[in-house]
């Protein structure tokens, strides 16, 4: 049970997806209904009133509040205003037939879709007013109430159709964007006060140098409302004569303050945890101490044998690096120089990234390059979908537009996670677009720069031989042997025998739930040939898998890398949202290939790898296993066989690698003959 809720607690700090929605002062009040959204008339500020930018109070000199205090608000907001209802709800609607049970989701969408009282007093005046909402809706205002930290999470389960009911998915994907706003006249007097150390002077006429004071002066009547608000920031479509079209984001005053006061109350919970110790029968390991075992063996046990401190700061640090804007325009320019489809340098794939102008950025806002576009789950006009034969004809067009684009933003995710190791760790529905050309075809836009990663080279190598390894030789020992020689797990794990065999189970079920077989496999012309059943990658279900194995087996994986990785995962649940049968295992294939083919690493355990998928276990060529492998090859990846071979010969450690097959076989082949010839002698 500890070990669960352990890697539990570490799942939750290492998981969900990282963006940019919220809202300003999220726990100034107890959690009630949104009002109508109204404009804000646009504000007229002349060049000469502009206030200074040191002079703009951000309201994040306040102290955070203290984690007591913080704790408090959690309990308020999560339990009085969103648990009690629910089940109070719950408690009377139990007896009503009208309720349906048999939703496909056990009862759950119902139940995220049961509609209960939701009284609240407006901070105005006395008047209480009463309205209904949706279990699903309250929850979603609640994570927005809680600001940034708790909104990542909801943005999670959001961009998971295909894993929490509809109902409480399309709750939460209003937090991708779509959050309450604050005032347009207090953002407006943020920006130009930013934007206003940052003139131009002597004579100057903007443009990417920095703004001028005729770009203010425009600006200052263009801010009437945002375009979309988050959980960082808000941001605002306007236009500057020395740019043309931008999007300004600015971020939410105080909001600095809130995410200070959760890290406070984080780490403590953590720290807290990581003190209790063990119980007593657990004190010893299950083992007696040797006197020579090592000074860490001697320090007391606990019960939480787990890094959750350390977790806790790594998560914070990651959201208070998406607090700087200018952190955000440097990752801009650097994602831009690999996979921008105007220069970047990748080969694999190029999508639509806009340009960024550092010299308009400060710390509280950033100016980029607007852009055009839709969501990539938007398809039917508005969120409906027609039923004339026309409307259902452009209906099946957008889904299949945007799952085209959907693999590319995979093909984009894979190439970064396997081959750059520069990720975009927030991938979700709102910061991808479809964007349309002049010429009518389609690209994929990426937007919300606020967090990059870097995975290190050995962990690229582990995904790939341990996927490599699963799928076509169903072979648990070797996959957390490579662990081991990759140095992902202390050594120590691999040398007991207890905890290796521990580990391979756990990895055994861990691909159970993660690759799903069919129920048979198909036999070759010969019988003794069997071919391998094409698995389902739920790649969901492994990085859940993943992360309750890390705690328990101490990996030591990159800081925020199972919460990168679920990139990878969120585009898995888009795209089985537009096709139930997508599989990405058919986009992983030709990174897998390609990377155990060119070992750029010059990994001894890549190298190694590929070699124990076409050898038998004395070392020899085995052509069933060469046959079996370009077989699967071809059905992973919907190719042809002659295709698979050509990918591989047209390469230069494919040729290589084919030289050396053919080049045994031939030996082989001219031993036997040599033997038949010394047998008739």
């Amino acid at each position: 049970m500890k070990a669960r809720l352990a890697s539990a607690l570490l799942a939750l700090l290492s998981s969900s997806s990282s963006s940019s929605s919220g809202r300003p002062s999220f726990v100034s009040r107890r959690l009630r209904p949104r009002p109508p959204r109204r404009a804000v008339a646009p504000m007229v500020t002349s060049s000469s009133s502009l206030p200074p930018s040191a002079g703009v109070d951000n309201n994040d000199d306040h102290p955070p509040p203290s984690a007591l205090r913080r704790a408090a608000e959690l309990t308020q907001i999560l339990g009085i205003d969103v648990v009690v209802p629910m089940v109070l709800s719950s408690l009377t609607s139990s007896s009503s037939s009208s309720v349906p049970r048999d939703d496909g989701w056990g009862g759950w969408d119902a139940f995220w879709s049961t509609e209960s009282a939701f009284p609240s007093s407006s901070s105005s005046s006395t008047t209480t007013t009463t309205t209904t909402i949706s279990h699903a809706l309250r929850l979603a205002r609640a994570l927005e109430a809680l600001g940034p930290t708790y909104v990542k999470f909801g943005q999670a389960l959001g961009s998971r159709p295909d894993v929490v009911p509809p109902s409480l998915a399309a709750a939460l994907t209003r937090l991708q964007d779509d959050m309450e706003p604050f005032d347009s006249g207090l953002a407006g007097r943020i920006i130009l006060g930013e934007l206003a150390g940052l003139v131009v002077v002597e004579g100057g006429t903007g443009g990417e140098g920095g703004p001028s004071r005729e770009d203010l002066e425009a600006l200052s009547s263009r801010l009437s409302s945002p375009v979309a608000a988050a959980s960082i920031g808000q941001v605002y479509r306007a236009t500057v004569p020395s740019l043309g079209e931008v999007a300004i984001k600015v971020r939410r005053p105080g909001v600095r303050s809130l995410v200070e006061a959760d890290a406070m109350l984080l780490v403590s919970v953590a720290e807290f945890l990581e003190s209790i110790p063990a119980w007593p029968s657990r004190r010893r390991g299950g083992r007696g101490r040797d006197d020579d075992e090592d000074d860490d063996n001697d320090r007391p046990a606990r019960l939480f044998n787990t890094r959750l401190a350390s977790a806790a700061r790594e998560f914070m640090s990651r959201i208070f690096e998406e607090l700087d804007y200018r952190n955000e325009a440097s990752n801009v320019e650097t994602f831009a120089s690999l996979y921008s489809d105007r220069g970047g340098a990748s080969t694999d794939v190029g999508v639509v990234v806009p340009r960024v102008y550092p010299s308009w950025c400060t710390e509280n806002v950033l100016v980029m390059e607007w852009i055009d576009g839709t969501k990539l789950t938007d398809f039917g006009g508005g969120g409906t979908t027609t039923t004339t034969p026309t409307g259902e004809e452009e209906d099946r067009t957008r889904r299949e537009e945007n799952l085209a684009l959907v693999k590319v933003a995979i093909d984009a995710t894979l190439s970064q996670l396997l081959v750059t190791g520069i990720l975009h760790a927030d991938p979700h529905a709102g910061n991808l677009l479809k964007v349309r050309r002049d010429d009518g075809s389609v690209a994929l836009g990426y937007l919300d720069f606020g967090l990059l990663s870097t995975i290190p080279t050995r962990v690229r190598d582990a995904l790939i031989c341990a996927v490599a390894l699963q799928v076509f030789e169903r072979d648990t020992a070797s996959v957390s042997a490579l662990f081991g020689e990759l140095q992902l797990i202390p050594q120590g794990v691999l040398d007991d025998e207890g905890e290796r065999a521990a580990l391979e189970e756990a990895l055994r079920i861990a691909f159970d739930n993660s690759l799903i077989y069919p129920k048979t496999d198909l036999t070759g012309s010969s019988s003794s040939e069997v071919v391998t059943a094409i698995p389902d990658l739920k790649f969901d279900k492994l990085l859940d898998s993943l992360s309750r194995l890390v705690p328990r087996f101490q990996f030591d994986l990159p800081p925020y890398f199972i919460n990168n990785a679920r990139a990878l995962s969120t585009l898995e649940g888009i795209a089985k949202s537009l096709d139930e049968t997508f599989n990405v295992l058919t986009i992983m294939y030709p990174y897998a290939l390609n990377r155990l083919l060119h070992n750029p690493s010059q990994s001894m355990v890549v190298e190694r790898t590929l070699q124990a998928l076409i050898r038998s276990s004395d070392g020899k060529i085995d052509r069933r296993k060469i046959r079996r492998l370009l077989r699967d090859s071809a059905s992973i990846s919907g190719l042809s066989k002659r295709r698979v071979v050509w990918d591989v010969i047209k390469t230069r450690p494919g040729r290589k690698l084919t030289r050396s097959i053919v080049g045994e076989e031939l030996m082989r082949v001219l031993d036997r003959l040599i033997f038949l010839f010394s047998r008739r002698e």
